[in-house]
């Protein structure tokens, strides 16, 4: 599958996990004020006058990025960054893993779909009864149903790029290892509660810049 093969594949993708839509029938788009309120429904439309062409075009070439501990970088394409996405019920990302990197234990309120670009990823997935667990290579993708925890580990050679889609405008990434740790509440406690070592508590929240 060439590059060009590929992006077609994400349009489809992103068309595919909109289960829904906030645009009216009347309003096909509408380009958020992101200076306004933020609500379920999405935010405020700025005038059409506003919009131009170059609205509806992003470039993760020189975008803004997220570092994520253990050599892994994310590009997001969510409202924030792509204002006209707002109310669409879609977004999308990159993500680079240098070699032996990993994206740690995360979920989003969105379904995702991870489209592997280069380089072979191992990605699992946790349920209540049932974890699952597979190795992607170029061509590759899975899906992650919303709300369920799951992980990323470069496990080839040489870097692996993936493309997201997300079926929200806003998915949000929430880590589990840095809510757990990136907090006041005593190591004690943390440690009691998740049955985890204690010591190993304190090692987290000093990493993620936590207390107690």
């Amino acid at each position: 599958m060439n590059s060009s093969e590929e992006m077609i594949l994400m349009l489809i993708l992103c068309c595919l996990v909109s289960s829904t839509s906030h645009a009216s029938p009347l309003q096909n788009f509408c380009k958020a004020d992101l200076n306004g309120p933020n609500s379920p429904a999405g935010y405020n439309c700025l005038p059409y006058d506003a919009v131009t062409a170059a609205d509806f075009k992003y470039s993760f070439n020189g975008a803004p990025s997220i570092a994520v501990p253990s050599n892994t970088v994310l590009f997001p394409a969510s409202v924030t960054e792509v204002p006209i996405l707002n109310g669409l019920g879609i977004s999308g990302g990159c993500v680079e893993i240098e070699e032996g990197g990993i994206v740690p234990v995360h979920d989003h309120a969105a379904t995702e779909i991870l489209l592997v670009q280069q380089g072979e990823i191992t990605v699992g997935l946790f349920t209540p009864r049932k974890a699952y667990q597979n190795t992607l290579q170029q061509g590759d993708l899975v899906v992650f149903p919303e709300g369920l925890r799951h992980y990323l580990i470069n496990s080839g050679t040489g870097k692996a790029t993936a493309f997201a889609a997300f079926s929200s405008a806003n998915p949000r990434f929430r880590f589990l290892p840095i809510e757990l740790s990136a907090n006041d509440v005593p190591s004690a406690i943390i440690a009691r509660t998740t049955f985890l070592d204690e010591p190993q508590v304190r090692k987290l929240k000093a990493f993620f810049n936590g207390t107690g």
